[in-house]
């Protein structure tokens, strides 16, 4: 399912410049509060996100864009509710989003994340797709300078007999290349 989601992502990206004329490439990174819950308990991390992608509005009110994304930093299991339990540790992911959106003015948008991770369990030593869900606002603070907030759900497969769920709340930055 990741592979189909990053082929028709790039396929997006790369036809997009025809269908979606006054679209614009970005670069944009933000920095997250993650509360992750499992079977085994909880877990906290404040993990810095990359992202890079395509995005444009189809007419006043609607935008369509696509992006892919590397997320750095850890999570750490509180092993107390559990201590026999091995400690679970996420040290990197990445993955790939559908992203529409609805103009809320001429400089704020609001969107919804759809698409699918793969966080990598290093004490575990496993990489495991999970599929996300997210809502956000994004708003211009320059010509090439937006503002984004956004709150984003991940569940992903069980592994391990866990079965691992995350909230994510970021903020950040997108420079557009307009």
């Amino acid at each position: 399912m990741f592979k189909k989601l990053l082929i028709a992502s790039a396929i997006l990206a790369a036809t997009s410049t025809v269908a979606l004329a006054d679209g614009a490439p970005y670069l944009g990174a933000s920095l997250g509060v993650v509360d992750n819950t499992s079977s085994a308990g909880s877990f906290r991390g404040m993990p810095l996100t990359i992202n890079a992608g395509y995005g444009a509005k189809v007419n006043q009110t609607v935008y369509l864009g696509g992006e892919v994304f590397g997320v750095l930093g850890t999570s750490t299991l509180d092993s107390n509710p559990n201590p026999g339990m091995r400690s679970i540790k996420s040290t990197y992911g990445f993955g790939a989003s559908f992203i529409p959106g609805v103009m809320i003015s001429d400089t704020t948008m609001a969107f919804v994340r759809l698409g699918a991770v793969k966080t990598r369990f290093a004490n575990f030593g496993k990489t495991v797709t999970g599929g996300q869900a997210g809502l956000g606002i994004q708003t211009s603070l320059t010509q090439n300078l937006d503002l984004r907030g956004e709150y984003d759900y991940t569940k992903y497969n069980k592994f391990q007999g866990i079965s691992v769920r995350s909230d994510a709340f970021n903020i950040g930055l997108v420079y557009k290349f307009a």
